[in-house]
């Protein structure tokens, strides 16, 4: 019997939990969004509730939460970034997951299915080959980014 260890999360990223209540938090929002000229005066009557865990945190058995630690995917994801990631989705083409290749560390990388290589968004890191004895382990596609705007 061969036992494999789950890789823990490389330097590129850190777990962030999270608890789901009862309790929902509502925030306002306008579905119209924003305009950067003069708004009508129609627009302050179009507010709606938005729930933010109703949106983003759905599915909390089968979603985690992130941070961005390391440079490698810079600009999409910069240092700081707290990414919305959900087990239950299928990692295609072009998705960014949060990856292990052959048991080593997860690290956050875009899919290119067609190409058979994690991809780094940035240019100063390598893209990373998949060859066909390769093993990758996908812990998750992330869905949503949140970033601070300073």
């Amino acid at each position: 019997m061969k036992i494999v260890k789950v890789p823990e999360f490389g330097s590129e990223i850190e777990n962030l939990p999270f608890r789901v209540s009862n309790e929902g938090v509502y925030v306002k929002y306008f579905e119209d969004g924003v305009q950067a000229g003069f708004p009508s005066p129609a627009d302050d009557f179009k507010e709606q509730k938005l729930s933010l865990d109703e949106k983003y945190l759905s599915k909390p058995n089968s979603t985690y939460i992130v941070r961005v630690k390391g440079d490698s995917m810079y600009p999409t994801l910069h240092v700081g970034d707290i990414l919305v990631v959900r087990t239950d989705i299928n990692l295609d083409d072009n998705k960014i997951g949060i990856i292990s290749l052959n048991n080593t560390e997860f690290t956050v990388k875009r899919f290119d299915k067609k190409k058979e290589m994690l991809i780094a968004d940035n240019v100063d890191f390598k893209n990373i080959e998949i060859k066909e004895e390769d093993t990758l382990m996908c812990l998750g596609v992330v869905m949503q980014l949140i970033r601070e705007i300073e």
